[in-house]
């Protein structure tokens, strides 16, 4: 008989610093592609697959986003702490990296010189809006203007402000008792299963309004991770079970099933990964986690190495850019984002004193 997931969930003993490293990778080579054709350039897998090999990974951030999550809330004694964080985990490192971008890359390479940059608001502007997900798609004057993507300084940004709803959306259901309550959150699960399919089938809101298509796609990607967590005692991993989902994917392939079945097969095959797998594998975890910092360098690296070298293939962009991308990835780890974190219960004593005790979760 199969083991459960709660069977091998050993403390951070686990493959996800793995597997967020391969996604975060993945969306660079994806999008090697973008910064070499263009936004009309055809991504890895898009063609096989309907989805692109960078959307593939987002996804799988967000399952494991989602397992993880709600254990965090379970795990935490108060929502103060849960907030805190996750909002040390996004805001510190992308701060740093607006800020790079802003004042250390753009004056390097931009088209216009050095005083017309700095007198530009726009330049002033970047570091507060990006690096508080005001906005994902500010410019910065002059800069990447003549590339094939161009003028985009980071595009891959657009998917932290649905990670922060989503964070958001976890506390709502922590703090309604819901992660606690296998019915409660089965109910929620049914009830975004039916809305999901009803409005993917029967409307075409998804195509004609963005929003509504990324909180479907991220909503079930949060919810299936969720699930592996909240149901661990009852979920067995099987190698099998992953082959045969895989199998009913593509057999739904050419229905509106299609991308609901490639997010549960892709959910659970990524939880199994996460578990299953040992031995020399798990040495990986010693290194640090350089997804984040690869994900919010990744773009921006390649399109300052397409403009140095304008002549290269995707391939041999992604060659180039990956080592100096990693680089930068474990530099904001070792010293933003893991300095950052460990302030996270002084900064949840901070909130509750701010906000008052009145809505510790119970």
């Amino acid at each position: 008989m199969a083991k459960t997931i709660e069977y091998y969930m050993d403390g951070r003993n686990n493959n996800y610093n793995l597997l967020r490293f391969l996604a975060a990778l993945s969306v660079v080579w994806s999008h090697a592609a973008i910064v070499v054709g263009g936004n009309d350039a055809i991504e890895p897998l898009s063609v096989e697959l309907g989805y692109t090999l960078g959307s593939l990974a987002v996804n799988v951030f967000f399952v494991i986003s989602g397992f993880l999550m709600a254990q965090s809330y379970v795990r935490s004694n108060s929502i103060w702490k849960y907030a805190a964080a996750r909002i040390l985990r996004l805001l510190p490192g992308l701060f740093v990296a607006a800020l790079l971008s802003a004042f250390v890359f753009g004056p390097v390479f931009t088209q216009l010189s050095f005083l017309e940059y700095f007198a530009k608001l726009q330049t002033w502007l970047y570091v507060p809006i990006t690096g508080s997900l005001v906005d994902d798609n500010q410019l910065l004057p002059g800069v990447f203007d003549n590339l094939p993507a161009a003028g985009e300084i980071n595009t891959p940004l657009w998917t932290l402000r649905w990670e922060a709803a989503a964070y958001i959306g976890v506390a709502f259901l922590g703090l309604f008792g819901i992660l606690a309550d296998k019915k409660k959150f089965a109910a929620v699960l049914g009830a975004f299963s039916i809305a999901y399919i009803l409005i993917s089938v029967a409307t075409d809101l998804r195509d004609n309004f963005a929003p509504f298509d990324h909180m479907l796609r991220f909503g079930l990607c949060y919810l299936v991770g969720a699930t592996g967590y909240i149901y661990r005692d009852k979920l067995p991993l099987n190698l099998p079970v992953v082959f045969a989902l895989c199998l009913v994917t593509f057999a739904l392939s050419k229905t509106d099933a299609y991308q609901f079945a490639l997010i549960v097969s892709l959910g659970y095959g990524t939880i199994w990964a996460a578990y299953v797998p040992s031995g020399t594998i798990r040495m990986f975890n010693n290194w640090g986690d350089f997804s984040y910092g690869i994900y919010i360098y990744g773009f921006t690296v390649k399109q300052m190495a397409i403009s140095v070298l304008p002549w290269l293939s995707a391939p041999s962009l992604f060659l180039i850019a990956t080592p100096i991308t990693i680089a930068l990835a474990a530099a904001s780890y070792y010293f933003v984002e893991k300095p950052a974190l460990s302030w996270r219960h002084d900064f949840a004593d901070r909130m509750q004193a701010w906000f008052g005790q009145n809505t510790l979760r119970k």
